[in-house]
């Protein structure tokens, strides 16, 4: 029997590299992928929340309009009111404190109404903030200050 020797020229040296580094690269190409997918997800996430959040900001700003409406037309300061909002906010929950000061400006008599409307996706017990809230809970809250 003959022993194998390399040749030369050094070729058989060189036996099996390529395949170790196609290896190589199909592990790296497969992590780079499921990082980028990884980060794919998380973005969809983020923009999902972000647009959750906007519709929290105009339903709480839809509930604060709502109470300046009240007192500056009907006259009404109500301590606590809930609304289940309709249309594009629907799912969306606004609780709406009124609180009056009355003041006295020359003999002038001023009513100062600050209006808080909290709004939610998930209210509990009908009414927002939630205490204990699920995953994709988002919670905004507008105040405004009247004067008549």
């Amino acid at each position: 029997m003959r022993a194998h020797r390399p040749a030369a020229n050094g070729a058989g040296a060189q036996r099996g590299f390529t395949l170790v580094a196609g290896i190589f690269l199909i592990v790296i190409l497969a992590l780079l992928s499921a990082y980028l997918i990884g980060f794919r997800v998380y973005q969809e996430t983020g923009v999902s929340l972000d647009t959750l959040a906007t519709r929290a900001h105009a339903a709480a700003r839809s509930g604060a309009e709502w109470g300046a409406y009240n007192s500056l037309r009907n006259d009404t300061c109500t301590p606590a009111t809930a609304l289940a909002l309709g249309g594009t906010l629907a799912g969306y929950t606004a609780t709406v404190t009124c609180t009056r000061s009355a003041y006295n400006e020359g003999g002038t008599p001023v009513s100062i109404d600050t209006i808080v409307a909290n709004a939610c996706n998930q209210p509990a017990g009908g009414n927002c903030p939630n205490a204990a809230p699920g995953a994709y809970y988002v919670e905004r809250q507008v105040t405004f200050t009247v004067g008549r």
